[in-house]
């Protein structure tokens, strides 16, 4: 079916919708957090413990992760 142009991006935006819809089902059902961003959000850029973005993040640095000291 994904073979036939006029169709193919209708079935797979189908196939992502359904995805979707389970995750949030399945987060409302045990009380978690879903976040949905768009396609260009920073996400390797941001630290997940402060949230803090870096601007320029190189290829040799795959994950940003911003050191914390207690």
């Amino acid at each position: 079916m994904l073979a036939n142009r006029k169709l193919a991006k209708a079935i797979s935006e189908l196939g992502f919708y359904e995805f979707r819809r389970q995750l949030e089902y399945k987060c409302e059902l045990y009380g978690s957090k879903l976040t949905i961003v768009d396609r260009w959000f920073p996400s390797s850029k941001t630290c997940s413990s402060c949230g803090s973005i870096k601007s320029n993040l190189s290829l040799s640095d795959p994950i940003y992760r911003r050191d914390v000291r207690i």
